[in-house]
């Protein structure tokens, strides 16, 4: 089992000395294919809890699972149940859209199913009691709101203990045809930019970004519940505050680790305009918004995907409220990475190239925060009036966590959160 797991693209401890692995609890789930979550205890440090099921590239496997969604309720061995449950929208889809059933490949931390052009079925690897972000948000989005800018849930899977706890196992969502991540058509688009010198695509397509993202934060603030608005507190505040003033510490003594200094006052100083969050309301958001996490239609409109959040974090700290300029920070950083990799596939020593790359992030930072905060404004104190000091701040707390991981990741792309840190 530990060679087995060792070889599973998903399994996330792939670094740390396994002493033992235990079968906490295990279900037919369907004819012929067991699931169950496996404890793996590591010679130090937490243990952790997988899921592992048999026969997932068995299309008969697939179509079983897809029919258990429709308000199955299956008992475990320990005492525990599965409950699958549907939304609306499963009832809609039709069953010729369902095929072919196919176990899809390269992915990281799941494994998703594809049933024809119709439904993915992501299945969670890694087990957390609590609610999913990624659930509990598409089931609010699909369910209580008219953002059409997500694949619409069509359903979900938990586990229930024999003690109440809960974890979601998977979801089930409409599957969006696409031609690419953001990510990858927006280096499409600066290549062109560097190369020709026509901004008018990319402005576009940024323009409409910006606008979906505003509409996203719009959904997730007229909610009720866990997806009321808030307003934003003192203590919030000076927990935000705390927050970047521990990420840019940190990150300043890994540097200085490695002979490389930063104006660390300077930054702290810079944190400080988080303070201009007050009198601006706080609800749930994405938590881990960057480029890569949207899809590009072929009518050139977006799709928002994973609202996870930050997959090192606590489920409790991914469901924080927080303000939504927390995303639209994310969105700029990347938009700042996008530059600096469409530089490295053609050749960054050109000066003109260089020149072009920074026209064109300024253009299109301008371009998706002129739409997304006229869009944005249409609920009253969301964002403050003047965003430039907290965006500031939020752009500092992801810089600042960029360079912790390209320390330890990726060396060579160091240079391109440093430089953040090093602006005004």
């Amino acid at each position: 089992m530990i060679e087995e797991l060792r070889a599973a693209r998903w399994f996330g401890g792939k670094s740390r000395p396994i002493r033992a692995t235990r079968v906490l609890d295990r279900a037919c789930w369907v004819d012929g294919s067991t699931v169950c979550l496996l404890e793996v205890e590591y010679e130090a440090g937490p243990s952790e809890t997988y899921v592992v099921a048999d026969r997932l590239d068995d299309p008969r496997v697939g179509r079983a699972l897809l029919k258990q969604f429709e308000g199955t309720t299956v008992l475990t061995e320990a005492g525990g149940r599965l409950e699958f449950e549907p939304t609306h929208v499963l009832d809609a889809v039709p069953s010729e859209w369902l095929e072919p059933v196919a176990l899809l490949r390269g992915e990281q931390s799941n494994t998703s199913l594809r049933f024809g052009d119709a439904l993915i079925l992501k299945l969670f690897r890694r087990v957390q009691y609590g609610p999913n972000p990624d659930v509990e948000v598409g089931w609010f989005l699909t369910e209580h709101s008219d953002f059409r800018g997500t694949p619409p849930v069509a359903g979900s899977l938990t586990y229930v203990g024999v003690d109440g706890r809960e974890a979601s196992l998977a979801l089930l969502q409409g599957f969006v045809r696409n031609v690419g991540d953001a990510w990858t058509t927006t280096l499409t688009r600066v290549r062109a930019v560097l190369e020709y010198g026509d901004l008018t695509d990319s402005l576009g397509a940024i323009g409409r970004l910006g606008q979906t993202t505003a509409e996203l934060h719009l959904a997730l603030a007229r909610g009720s519940g866990d997806f009321a608005s808030e307003p934003i507190t003192d203590n919030d505040l000076a927990a935000w505050r705390a927050g970047i003033h521990s990420e840019v510490e940190a990150a300043a003594d890994a540097l200085a680790n490695r002979d490389s200094r930063v104006d660390t006052a300077r930054l702290l100083r810079r944190a400080d305009g988080i303070e201009h969050l007050k009198g601006a309301l706080k609800t749930r958001h994405h938590g881990d918004y960057h480029l890569g996490q949207v899809l590009e239609r072929e009518d050139s409109s977006f799709i928002i995907i994973d609202f996870e959040g930050e997959p090192a974090r606590p489920l409790a700290q991914r469901r924080e409220k927080r303000s939504p300029l927390r995303d639209v920070a994310g969105m700029l950083r990347s938009f700042d990475y996008a530059r600096h990799a469409a530089l490295r596939s053609l050749g960054s020593g050109r000066a003109d190239y260089a020149r072009s790359a920074d026209d064109w992030y300024a253009a299109v930072r301008s371009a998706f925060l002129d739409e997304y905060l006229t869009t944005v404004r249409r609920v009253a104190n969301l964002v403050p009036e003047e965003v430039a000091a907290p965006l500031s701040a939020l752009e500092l707390e992801k810089a600042a966590y960029e360079v912790l991981y390209e320390l330890n990741n990726r060396p060579d792309w160091l240079p391109i959160p440093l430089a953040a840190l090093s602006a005004s």
